[in-house]
């Protein structure tokens, strides 16, 4: 006579979605530009002496430097966790890096 089990008969688990979450960092890195834009001209707006600055040359390579390693951060993470769409997480890390490779074209053209 056999034993009732208390576990279902089908608890396979479908080997394309197992391990795999939603890309929340892969999304992330897209919104890390706009973010520091938003910032700075939160900032700008509250101190006029501030916004000088951050319009400057340091102020703007700072930024755009943020924002790649800020991407390319959030990318790493996104691969870490193994998260499902994975060129979410890498269009992201290239869009982010866009305004720094803008600002170095531009310093070598002295634009």
């Amino acid at each position: 006579m056999s034993q009732p089990t208390s576990q279902p008969l089908h608890t396979r688990v479908d080997s394309a979605a197992a391990g795999q979450r939603w890309p929340l960092l892969g999304a992330a890195s897209w919104l890390v530009s706009p973010a520091i834009l938003a910032a700075a001209y939160a900032v700008a707006q509250a101190s006029p002496e501030t916004g000088r600055l951050l319009v400057g040359s340091a102020g703007v390579a700072v930024g755009v430097l943020a924002s790649s390693v800020l991407g390319l951060l959030l990318t790493i993470g996104s691969r870490v966790r193994r998260e499902r769409w994975p060129w979410v997480g890498i269009a992201g890390a290239i869009i982010t890096a866009l305004p720094l490779g803008l600002f170095l074209v531009g310093m070598m053209l002295r634009l």
